[in-house]
């Protein structure tokens, strides 16, 4: 074990001067960088002196020590630092579609793959024009297996039941520094075996719709940004895109807001108990399903960061500064301090927002 401890201090330390692997642009590419990054944590812990075993959970930066969580954390945002301002896309053709990344993005290394499709699923974005091409697939963190796969190795290496497995496994006093460097080299292993696979139970849905002049947009999980140079060939696809500032509400956003202003329309179909989900027999309605239901009603689809619900959490986030709500709409909305008049007024304030 003593030989185990020494050479995986060594060798973290050897990855720790090393230049960061180029990021991967296949799921099949992903174990090895992902075992980057278990060496990288590694190497933040190179001794007991240095093995915070109080976690919390959080992971101020400059700490004099690093626990489990935190090492894992800072070893993945390591990696995948850099967003530059516009996001260069590149994407290769494979069997089933294409695949490929943008750099850095979104403090992640993600990878896209993406089919042809006839149209949007999630709903028309323009009125005055029609996408001559539209992209659709799934994006996903090269990294989430790191993650994923060290909760999994803790349920192998012990019967205790922890309620935050990465934070409770590293403070637990019977664990020892040999146990937490044997850890790193398991999970090493895990990720290097399982990371592709896991990778197909961890996406999000992405879609590109492209206009005229190779311009369109890109809907991600954090947002739909503008798309500019998009190109493709039998060998290539190419666009870029800027990932730091999000397209405007247009006019049929602004339709929407006008819809939804229309659903909540008193306490007795205003539903004070939000949950984020929307049954289509619905016979109340939160802030949330009803941005929602006039989505799909005016758009003929739903996506969770469209313009228009995306305006409508910049509100909220101004009206509840200091409330620490963990998601805007449905916590504004729940929140005993929301009345009726204050969901009224935050519909129009958003509506009179877009021009």
């Amino acid at each position: 074990m003593a030989n185990l401890v020494v050479g995986l201090a060594l060798g973290g330390a050897l990855l720790a001067q090393a230049a960061s692997p180029a990021l991967p642009a296949t799921p099949a590419d992903a174990g090895a960088w992902d075992a980057a990054i278990v060496r990288r944590a590694a190497a933040l812990i190179p001794s007991p002196a240095q093995w915070d075993r109080a976690s919390t959970g959080d992971c101020p930066a400059h700490a004099a020590s690093v626990s489990l969580l935190c090492a894992l954390s800072q070893a993945a945002d390591e990696a995948a630092a850099g967003q530059p301002t516009m996001s260069d896309c590149r994407f290769h053709p494979t069997t089933h579609g294409w695949e490929g990344n943008c750099g850095p993005l979104f403090d992640e290394a993600s990878i896209f793959s993406v089919t042809r499709a006839a149209r949007a699923t999630t709903g028309v974005w323009r009125k005055d024009a029609t996408p001559r091409e539209v992209w659709a697939g799934t994006m996903a963190n090269a990294a989430a297996p790191v993650m994923y796969e060290a909760r999994q190795l803790i349920g192998t290496l012990t019967t205790k039941k922890y309620t935050s497995r990465l934070v409770d496994y590293n403070n637990d006093p019977d664990r020892s520094f040999a146990d937490l460097q044997t850890f790193f080299h398991l999970l090493e292993e895990r990720v290097a075996a399982n990371s592709a696979a896991d990778l197909a139970k961890l996406t999000d849905g992405v879609e590109i719709e492209i206009y005229d002049a190779g311009s369109g947009v890109i809907r991600t999980y954090q947002g739909w940004f503008p798309v500019t140079g998009f190109s493709v060939d039998a060998t290539a696809m190419h666009f870029q895109f800027d990932g730091k500032h999000q397209v405007p509400p247009n006019a049929l956003d602004k339709e929407i807001l006008e819809r939804a202003s229309t659903v909540i329309t008193s306490d007795a179909v205003w539903n004070r108990a939000d949950n984020r989900e929307c049954p289509a027999a619905a016979t109340t309605w939160s802030i949330y399903c009803a941005v929602e239901r006039a989505m799909i009603e005016v758009t003929g689809g739903f996506n969770h960061r469209r313009p228009a619900g995306e305006l409508v959490r910049q509100v909220v986030d101004e009206r509840s500064a200091g409330r620490n709500y963990s998601h805007r709409m449905m916590d504004y909305n729940n929140d005993a301090r929301t009345m009726i008049a204050d969901v009224r007024s935050l519909f129009a304030e958003a509506i009179a927002r877009i021009k």
